[in-house]
């Protein structure tokens, strides 16, 4: 099994619609892996598909988002070349950033799931130039995500996003392309904006997003704790959320990830029994690197996924993505005014992000 860090993990099994379904998450996710009992990870660019259904849960509500009428047929003519129907081999993960100047296909005045305090222009962004990018393989090219195609493709589904605030936000990011066909009925079983179920009735397609930023059990032990004042969270290494492991059973696919939320001061935990911390300058604890915790912690979200008996999905796990501030941390003066990303000969994968990144591969092989 290959680590490159360009290049995704393989399985060996039988594919399934991986590539159609995996196409808006590649877009979504930038270096996905799969974890799946009896489906690989499919890196083929073909025109044909087809369709299988499986289990859907039942929305519990019908309360109304914004609209739940079925919006006008979008129009898929672009100027971005089409797949052709001879079926080519592509890494998907191997290319290049390019100009779009179609782009964005959503901004913050046109789709209503970003949330206000996600306004750039409103707070301060002086530019759009940064959204006028697309991803470009180098063997390939990959067509523009069709909503259409899509629900085709998941009628009868359901998809997840379980993780933290990147999570989340892919989930946004994936009603604001898919508002162009239709709105979803929110159905969430509570009013906490951390765990929203949204239902597409025309499709019977349901998408969710389950707030777990550590995937293990955690406490908050003192939010203004810690050296930097930003919480001192108490993390059982070894116990799974279960809370949000329970709720994957009835999904189809789901995206794990998690990464930032490991930065902040950390008491770690291992068969109920203290055993160290990460960033917390208490005496007399030992303090672990922070792909420790983080290895650990994906140990054991795969294992429970894994044991889950009555799930049968997919699992993509969105490996981790490296802060974009520069010229210093968040709190330490960093800005995010780059307009254009980086050409891979511009930066390469190192130091501490390099470790987190190496700490999933290791424990994704493991699984």
């Amino acid at each position: 099994m290959e680590t490159s860090i360009s290049k995704t993990q393989k399985l060996k099994i039988t594919p399934k619609l991986a590539l159609q379904i995996a196409l808006p998450l590649v877009l979504l996710t930038i270096i996905p892996l799969q974890l799946a009992k009896n489906t690989p990870f499919f890196k083929t660019l073909s025109s044909s598909s087809s369709s299988s259904s499986s289990p859907n849960p039942t929305p519990s509500s019908s309360s109304s988002s914004p609209s739940n009428n079925v919006r006008s047929s979008y129009n898929t003519d672009h100027h971005h070349p089409l797949p052709s129907t001879k079926r080519t081999k592509c890494d998907l993960f191997s290319g290049e950033w390019v100009p779009n100047p179609d782009a964005p296909y959503y901004t913050n005045t046109s789709c209503w799931a970003i949330h206000e305090h996600q306004n750039c222009m409103k707070y301060g962004r002086p530019d759009s130039e940064f959204m006028k990018w697309r991803w470009k393989p180098d063997e390939c090219e990959l067509p523009l995500f069709n909503p259409n195609q899509f629900f085709h493709i998941v009628r009868d589904k359901s998809l997840a996003f379980v993780g933290d605030s990147v999570a989340r936000n892919h989930m946004q990011s994936l009603i604001c392309l898919l508002s162009r066909v239709e709105y979803p009925v929110d159905v969430s079983y509570t009013q906490d904006e951390h765990f929203k179920r949204w239902y597409y009735k025309s499709y019977n397609f349901t998408l969710a997003a389950f707030w777990t930023p550590f995937l293990v059990k955690a406490q908050d032990n003192d939010p203004n704790g810690g050296p930097s004042g930003t919480g001192l969270f108490g993390l059982y290494l070894d116990e799974a959320d279960e809370a949000r492991k329970a709720q994957i059973d009835d999904f189809d696919y789901v995206v794990l990830s998690a990464g930032h939320w490991f930065f902040r001061s950390l008491i770690y935990y291992e068969n109920q029994r203290l055993i160290g911390c990460r960033f917390c300058e208490i005496s007399n604890l030992t303090d672990y690197s922070i792909a420790y915790g983080y290895q650990k912690a994906f140990r054991t979200a795969f294992n429970a996924i894994l044991e889950r008996r009555n799930f049968k999905g997919i699992v993509y796990l969105r490996t981790f993505a490296p802060s974009h501030f520069e010229g210093g941390l968040w709190n330490q003066g960093g800005n995010c005014l780059r307009q254009k990303p980086y050409k891979s000969s511009e930066i390469n994968l190192q130091g501490v992000d390099l470790d987190l990144y190496m700490a999933q591969l290791v424990e994704f092989k493991k699984a």
